[in-house]
């Protein structure tokens, strides 16, 4: 058995010493992978960290007789870091939405309040706090949401539009939001 062979099962197997040799011999190609599309130093090295923390959360992701370690590694480092992206350029299109005129900077002050967030997350409903973490915490894509909770991807949609309107009620000062 050779070494990469034995690296996959034991990584599949969810080893830690397989995941701690994952990193040492493959983390520059994910890290370079990453710093490609994201161009920071700190994203590129989150977004490594959080794939392969999501590995190790779900032992089942990778299976050796789909493919090398490497190979699956350096795609689910790709995926990872255009849901970034994709998250970042979803965050830029609904903040005009969320922040309107003059009380822009008071919901900036409110959001970053993570005591208020957390309050805010509450009067969530269950479903719709799920599918808010898994796509702003997590980074997941809708298709990824749907994925994980088994669900349509319209379900996912809608929950996440009906929770920024929540959230927007709350976050923002009686009457704004209904300006927009």
């Amino acid at each position: 058995m050779t070494r990469e062979h034995e690296l996959a099962h034991a990584f599949a197997g969810r080893e830690a010493w397989a995941y701690e040799a994952a990193y040492r011999e493959h983390g520059g190609v994910l890290y370079a992978a990453a710093w490609r599309l994201l161009r920071d130093d700190a994203e590129a090295q989150d977004c490594v960290h959080d794939v392969l923390l999501r590995m190790w959360r779900r032992g089942d992701a990778y299976r050796p007789e789909r493919g090398a370690l490497r190979a699956f590694l350096a795609v689910s480092v790709r995926n990872e870091a255009l849901a970034r992206l994709r998250s970042a350029k979803t965050h830029a299109r609904i903040a005009p939405q969320l922040a309107i005129g003059e009380a822009e900077s008071d919901v900036a002050a409110a959001v970053t309040d993570s005591e208020a967030l957390r309050g805010a997350m509450t009067r969530l409903t269950q479903p719709q706090r799920t599918a808010i973490e898994l796509a702003y915490f997590e980074h997941l894509t809708h298709a990824q949401i749907a994925e994980r909770l088994g669900e349509p991807v319209g379900t996912v949609k809608s929950r996440i539009s009906g929770a920024l309107r929540r959230l927007r009620e709350v976050f923002l000062p009686e009457g704004v939001h209904d300006a927009g």
